[in-house]
């Protein structure tokens, strides 16, 4: 089934530092599609996309600008393990996974984060309000479900994944707010 690592090929001996960069790689493109809403909001992009999806379920700030961008964006990211050769494309089936893999973990993402604006909302915490652990994990949790089928990662890159995404979710959140992009630090 295609060149793409598998976690047999990767994880066997451990190396904790392939591991990282192994699994920052692999979501790469779910990084991205939860970032670019923030993106395409502060820079004012396609500003006729900038409509809620639906505000009483989960809050003005969820737009069509926002999903469709962070769709397109995974798409673009992926351009980098490309140049690196993380994929190798000798077989059509690598180009179909490679496909469907960037868009279940942008699609996961992004649902994830919606899925969690939902439930914030119906504990009654408003829009822009931080509830964590939940606004560091949703967009992990999503894209990983969603792509499990397609590309499942073996529990390591997963856990390195919850340990790892909140922590640069923190850092890019920051970057946003000094750079203006967003409002509030978290």
């Amino acid at each position: 089934m295609g060149s793409i690592p598998t976690p047999a090929t990767i994880l066997l001996p451990m190396n904790y530092t392939f591991l990282v960069y192994y699994s920052v790689i692999f979501f790469l493109p779910a990084y991205v599609a939860n970032a670019m809403p923030v993106i395409a909001n502060g820079l004012n992009l396609c500003p006729s996309l900038a409509k809620p999806i639906h505000e009483e379920w989960f809050g003005k700030s969820k737009t069509y600008r926002g999903f469709i961008f962070g769709i397109i964006g995974a798409f673009i990211i992926n351009i980098v393990p490309l140049s690196f050769g993380f994929y190798d494309f000798h077989e059509s089936a690598t180009l179909i996974i490679f496909f469907w893999t960037t868009f279940t973990l942008s699609i996961g993402a992004l649902l994830g984060d919606l899925a969690k604006s939902f439930f914030k909302r119906r504990v009654g915490i408003k829009s822009g309000h931080p509830w964590p652990p939940f606004d560091q994990l949703d967009y992990v949790i999503g894209a990983l479900l969603f792509s499990y089928a397609i590309n499942p990662q073996p529990l390591e890159v997963i856990v390195t994944l919850l340990i790892l995404s909140p922590l640069l979710s923190l850092f890019a959140n920051v970057a946003a707010y000094i750079l203006h992009l967003k409002k509030v630090w978290w």
